[in-house]
C-alpha cells in the first residue's frame, strides 16, 4: 500500500481545503521514503494522524463499542469553527487516496467521508472509489466492512501510531495482553476462538435434538389428518364445480334476454330519460339564443343595414369636427389682432431713428400678416355644418356607429350560426325520442331480467364461498405438508446427530492443535524479529541477546548475553521507548504487510543516543513510506541532517492564532535552501 495524497476540508485546526502529498519522491535514482511533516505541540500534528485513521476505520477509531450519537458528537467537534465568519461552518470532511494491491494486481482507491451538521442531527456521507469510479457492489451498510477488511484495524495500529502508543506500551507492566492481542490480530485467531464457540453451541444443539420415536409417531399423525384433508378436499372441488356452471347458465339467460330487448329497441328505452332531458335543455337555450338576437334587434342591429349612410355620417362629423376647430381657432386670432397691431405700433415708436411714416407702414404690414394666418386654408373640408353637435356628444354617436359596423354583425352572426345549431340538435333529439318505445311495451323483459340479475347474485356469492373453502382447505394441506417435510428432516438429522456430535469433537481438537502450532511459530519468528531490532535501535550494543514469548500467555522475558533475565522496569523511560518501539516494528515486519508507516511524536523521551539509533537505523529502514510527525525539539536540525538522504520532501505545521488555524508551507522549521535536499546522498 502506498498513500498519494491526504485531504482535509475544515478538519480540526484546519480552515477551508488542505492537501498534502505524501508519495516519496524518487531523487537521483532513488526513492526516498521519509516524508517530514513538523509542527510545534497544539499545530495540528495529531490530526493528520486522526484524519488518517477517521478516513479508513470511522466510529471504530474512538472505540469498539461506539453509538450513533456519540459518534455524531466526534464529528461535530471535528468541524472546524471560524468565530469571526458571519456564518459558521457546519460541514467537514477528510478523504485518502492511495494504491492497495489485490490478487497481484494494484488499484488506485479513493476513500472519503463527509459529515453536514444542522445543530440537532449529523449527515453523513462515505464514497469509496476504485480506479476513479464508485465501487458499485458496495452499498453504504457495507462500506466500512470493506475497508476494515482492506486494512484490518488490528494491523493498522502497528502502523499508524503515535507517541501516546509508544508510551503506553513502554509503561505498561502487562505487555503481554498487549502483544497477546497483537499477535491475535495478526493471526486472525479471535476468528478461530469465534469458530470453537459456534462449535460448542452447535454440540449443545445437537445434544438437545429431538427423540427418534417421538418425532415417528408425529410423523404418523400428520399423514392421518393429511389424507383426511385431501379427501375433503375432493368433495369442495365438485360443490365448486357445480356452483360455477350454475352461475355460467344463469349469465347465458341473462345475455339471451338483454338481446332480445335490444333487438326490440331496448337500448333506446334505455336513453329515453336521457333524451327528454336534452330536449327541455335545448329549448332553453333556444329561447335564451332568441332574446339574445331580439335585444339587439332593439339597439345597433338596423344600422348594420344601412352602411354606406353610417359611413357618410362618419365622415360628415369627421370634417365638421376639423371646421368647428378652424373657426374657432380663427375666431381667437381675429379677436387679438388689433391687439398685435397696437403692440406692434408701441415696439415701433421706441425707435427714434425710424420715422413716423415709416412706423406705420410696418405696423399695417405686420397686421395684414396676422390677418392672411386667418385665410381659409386649401384642405379644409368644403362642407356645410348639418349636425352641430357637442364633442361629447359627437365622440358617442362616432362610437355607436363603429360598434354598428364592426362588432354587431359578428355578434349578429354568432347568434344566428347558435340559434341554427341548437335548432338541428333539437330536430335529432325530436326524432329519436319518436323512435323509443314506450315504458310499458318494456316492463315484462326488464322485470325478466333483474330477476335473473338476483339469482346471479345468489350464485355468485355461494361461488365464492366454495372458492374460499377449497383454499382455505389447500393452504391447510399446504401446511401439514410442510410439518411433514420438516419433521421428516428432523427425523432424519437426529439419525446423523451422534455422527455430527464425534465430527465436532474432532474438528475441535484439531482446531486446538492448529492454534498451539500456529502461535508457537509465529511467536518464534516475533522472537527474532523483535531481538534483531531492539539490538539496532539499543545503544548498548548487545546486552539483550535473547528474547522468549511464551506461545500460550504470550509472556515476554529478555536475556542478557550471560543468560540472565533483564528486568524491564530496571530500564530508563528512553529504554523502554526503545523497547517498545522494537516490538511494535517486529510485530509489524512479522505482519508481512506492505502498508506505510505513520509516526506522531515517537521521540519525547529518549536521549540523544536512542534518537540517533532511530534516525539511523528505524526511520529510513521502517517501511516503504514513512511520515514523521515531529516537533523541532524531536527532529531537530542535526537529526534533520542525519535524515537528510532519506527525504522525500517536507511539510510545516504553523498555528495562526490571530486567525485561529493552522497554515501549512512545503518546507521544515527553517526553510531549507533548494540544495538541502537535492544534494543529499
Amino acid at each position: 500500500m502506498r498513500i498519494h495524497k491526504l485531504r482535509l476540508y475544515n478538519f480540526g485546526l484546519f480552515r477551508g481545503q488542505v492537501e498534502f502529498d505524501l508519495l516519496p519522491r524518487e531523487k537521483y535514482g532513488k526513492t526516498r521514503p521519509v516524508v517530514l511533516i513538523g509542527g510545534k505541540n497544539g499545530a495540528g500534528k495529531t490530526t493528520i494522524l486522526e484524519a488518517i485513521r477517521l478516513c479508513l476505520y470511522g466510529p471504530s477509531i474512538i472505540g469498539t463499542r461506539v453509538s450513533q450519537r456519540d459518534y455524531e458528537d466526534y464529528l461535530r467537534s471535528r468541524i472546524h469553527r471560524d468565530e469571526d465568519a458571519l456564518i459558521l461552518n457546519q460541514s467537514s470532511s477528510v478523504a485518502l487516496e492511495f494504491d492497495h494491491s489485490e490478487l497481484g494486481e494494484s488499484h488506485r482507491y479513493l476513500v472519503e467521508r463527509s459529515w453536514d451538521s444542522d445543530g440537532k442531527r449529523v449527515k453523513l456521507n462515505l464514497t469509496v472509489n476504485r480506479d476513479g469510479k464508485p465501487i458499485d457492489e458496495l452499498d453504504h451498510a457495507h462500506a466500512d466492512d470493506f475497508l476494515r477488511d482492506l486494512i484490518p484495524p488490528g494491523v493498522s495500529q502497528l502502523y499508524f501510531f503515535d507517541g501516546e502508543k509508544i508510551q503506553q506500551l513502554a509503561e505498561s507492566d502487562d505487555d503481554d495482553s498487549a502483544v497477546s492481542d497483537a499477535v491475535r490480530s495478526l493471526l486472525g485467531l479471535d476468528l478461530v476462538d469465534r469458530l470453537g464457540s459456534d462449535l460448542q453451541i452447535y454440540a449443545s444443539r445437537l445434544q438437545k435434538s429431538d427423540n427418534a420415536s417421538t418425532l415417528e409417531q408425529e410423523l404418523d399423525s400428520v399423514n392421518e389428518e393429511l389424507g383426511r384433508r385431501q379427501e375433503r378436499l375432493l368433495q369442495l372441488r365438485i360443490k365448486m364445480d357445480e356452483a360455477e356452471s350454475n352461475v355460467k347458465a344463469i349469465s347465458v339467460k341473462i345475455a339471451s334476454a338483454e338481446a332480445r330487448i335490444s333487438k326490440e329497441g331496448g337500448a333506446f328505452a334505455d336513453v329515453r330519460t336521457k333524451l327528454e332531458d336534452n330536449r327541455r335543455r335545448l329549448s332553453s337555450s333556444i329561447e335564451a339564443s332568441e332574446n339574445a338576437i331580439r335585444r339587439l334587434a332593439e339597439g345597433l342591429l338596423p344600422f348594420c343595414f344601412v352602411k354606406p349612410l353610417c359611413e357618410r355620417v362618419l365622415t360628415q362629423l369627421k370634417d365638421e369636427e376639423i371646421i368647428e376647430g378652424w373657426q374657432s381657432t380663427t375666431a381667437l386670432i381675429r379677436g387679438r389682432i388689433n391687439a398685435v397691431s397696437n403692440l406692434a405700433e408701441q415696439e415701433l415708436s421706441e425707435i427714434a431713428e425710424l420715422p413716423i411714416h415709416l412706423r406705420k407702414e410696418i405696423a399695417s404690414r405686420i397686421t395684414k400678416l396676422v390677418e392672411k394666418v386667418c385665410d381659409q386654408p386649401d384642405d379644409l373640408p368644403k362642407k356645410p355644418l348639418i349636425h352641430r353637435l357637442s364633442a361629447d356628444l359627437r365622440e358617442t354617436v362616432q362610437q355607436g356607429l363603429r360598434t354598428a359596423l364592426e362588432q354587431t354583425p359578428k355578434e349578429a352572426m354568432q347568434l344566428v350560426t347558435e340559434l341554427e345549431r341548437l335548432t338541428r340538435e333539437l330536430q335529432k333529439t325530436e326524432n329519436a325520442l319518436q323512435q323509443a318505445p314506450k315504458e310499458d311495451q318494456m316492463k315484462p323483459l326488464v322485470d325478466r331480467i333483474n330477476e335473473l340479475h338476483r339469482e346471479l347474485g345468489a350464485a355468485d356469492a355461494e361461488l365464492r364461498r366454495s372458492q374460499g373453502e377449497y383454499a382455505s382447505e389447500e393452504g391447510s394441506i399446504r401446511e401439514l405438508k410442510g410439518q411433514r417435510g420438516k419433521l421428516s428432516e428432523k427425523k432424519e438429522d437426529t439419525n446423523a446427530a451422534n455422527e455430527r456430535e464425534q465430527l465436532v469433537d474432532r474438528v475441535a481438537v484439531v482446531l486446538q492443535e492448529y492454534v498451539q502450532l500456529l502461535t508457537a511459530d509465529k511467536a518464534a519468528e516475533l522472537e527474532q524479529a523483535v531481538r534483531r531490532r531492539f539490538q539496532q535501535l539499543w545503544r548498548k550494543g548487545d546486552i539483550v541477546r535473547r528474547i522468549d514469548i511464551e506461545p500460550k500467555t504470550f509472556a515476554i522475558s529478555l536475556y542478557d548475553r550471560h543468560d540472565r533475565i533483564v528486568q524491564k522496569k530496571l530500564l530508563s523511560a528512553g529504554e523502554k521507548q526503545i523497547y517498545a518501539i522494537s516490538m511494535l516494528w517486529g510485530l509489524a515486519e512479522v505482519s508481512r504487510r506492505p502498508l506505510p508507516m505513520v509516526i506522531d511524536t515517537p521521540l519525547g523521551r529518549l536521549d540523544s543516543d536512542h534518537r540517533t539509533h532511530l534516525v539511523h537505523h528505524y526511520f529510513p529502514k521502517a517501511s516503504h513510506q514513512v511520515v514523521i510527525l515531529s516537533t523541532d525539539t524531536e527532529i531537530d536540525e542535526r537529526y534533520f541532517n542525519d535524515l537528510k538522504p532519506h527525504l522525500s520532501h517536507l511539510y510545516h505545521l504553523e498555528f495562526d492564532a490571530t486567525e485561529g488555524r493552522t497554515k501549512v508551507e512545503e518546507r521544515y522549521f527553517w526553510k531549507p535552501k533548494h540544495s538541502d535536499l537535492a544534494h543529499a546522498t
